[in-house]
């Protein structure tokens, strides 16, 4: 079935296919064979889909294996952004059917971004350590005050890396030609080792409440404790990462999350659970 939709001259026509995917901010549908049509939901702020497209066609140019950005179009009377179509199932989709290839799919994931980090990062690209700041305030603002210290554990300078900001299993798109990254709304140049902490994170069970990472659903707590185990075993080959240094950034990445409005709880009782190690504590004075 196909949807009427107006474009930015007005004129109505037909393109909206079938509806291929839902997340947090819109609905994915098919826009004719080849591509696909990202059209935000009522709540979602218009700028937020132009800074998606933005950023997409920024690391695109740069190397990166994302999808190709085509153009906005006017659908419902709101800006929606237009991608080429990467025919596939997720990688997440591809570890559930075949629980044995776990591993080797996390190892893939871990190559995916190490590969990242030695692209140049666009200057389209937001800092990371801007995004943090002002998700750990509105963190502090609208859940408990404390959690603004974090802000003093983020490092005047850091490594400017080319950070997806969203990696976990689901935004990879196993196409014919080879894995496609999707959803780049939330890159950024920073600190490699924090976006390896933010995707320790969604793919972290006790990072999320009863019901699971709702990112990935179908998640068995054995499966997804062995695929993060598995992810950090091969980025740590890959990467290095110093475990204190991933520590840290997984407390402060949690506090930035908590103002997502996901798994509220579970994201304080890792930062609480940090702050109270007398490592961390020490860490910190220093």
């Amino acid at each position: 079935m196909q949807c009427r939709w107006t474009n930015k001259r007005g004129c109505v026509g037909v393109g909206l296919g079938e509806q291929l995917a839902t997340g947090s901010r819109s609905a994915v549908f098919a826009w004719g064979r080849d591509a696909v049509a990202k059209v935000p939901f009522a709540a979602t702020p218009e700028a937020w889909i132009h800074f998606e497209a933005r950023y997409t066609a920024a690391v695109h140019d740069a190397g990166a294996p994302a999808p190709r950005f085509h153009g906005i179009e006017t659908i419902g009377g709101r800006a929606a952004s237009i991608y080429e179509r990467v025919h596939g199932r997720s990688m997440w989709e591809h570890m559930l059917d075949s629980r044995v290839q776990i591993a080797s799919h996390t190892r893939l994931l871990a190559e995916l971004q190490a590969h990242l980090f030695t692209l140049v990062p666009p200057v389209a690209l937001p800092a990371l350590r801007d995004r943090l700041k002002c998700k750990i305030r509105e963190a502090s603002s609208r859940v408990d005050s404390s959690l603004a210290t974090a802000l003093e554990l983020l490092p005047p300078t850091s490594p400017s890396r080319l950070c997806h900001g969203d990696l976990h299993p689901g935004n990879v798109i196993m196409a014919s030609n080879g894995p496609v990254i999707i959803d780049w709304f939330d890159a950024a140049r920073g600190d490699h080792v924090a976006d390896i902490a933010r995707t320790s994170l969604l793919m972290s069970r006790r990072a999320h409440g009863q019901n699971g990472p709702g990112h990935l659903p179908g998640a068995q707590q054995q499966v997804l404790d062995f695929a993060r185990d598995s992810y950090l075993d091969a980025i740590t080959s890959l990467v290095g990462p110093d475990p204190e240094d991933l520590g840290r950034w997984e407390a402060v990445v949690a506090v930035a999350r908590v103002a997502e409005g996901v798994a509220i709880d579970a994201l304080l009782a890792i930062w609480h659970e940090w702050g109270s190690a007398p490592a961390a504590q020490a860490g910190a004075r220093s």
